[in-house]
């Protein structure tokens, strides 16, 4: 599967639940308000789709929930030295 990384603003409470997640090489879902979307200085790998769900909510002034499986997880922690300050 591709991933593209993108930066985005991660609360202390989700970088947590992320690391909680890389733990325990499960999956997880974290929502991200319409100000966290973008130029943030977190980066997660996210799908096309996910991407595509993010351009979209971006565009439409919403916020998301993603939802990452344990290997998009796993990948994760290896996307820019740790992707999300884990």
């Amino acid at each position: 599967m591709s991933y593209s990384n993108v930066h985005v603003n991660i609360s202390e409470n989700q970088q947590q639940k992320l690391k909680h997640a890389v733990d325990t090489k499960s999956p997880v879902s974290i929502h991200l308000g319409h100000a966290d979307l973008y130029g943030g200085d977190d980066v997660l790998a996210l799908t096309n789709s996910q991407v595509n769900r993010m351009t979209k909510a971006f565009q439409n002034g919403k916020g998301i929930t993603i939802k990452m499986s344990k290997r998009q997880v796993v990948h994760n922690i290896k996307t820019e030295g740790g992707s999300f300050r884990c």
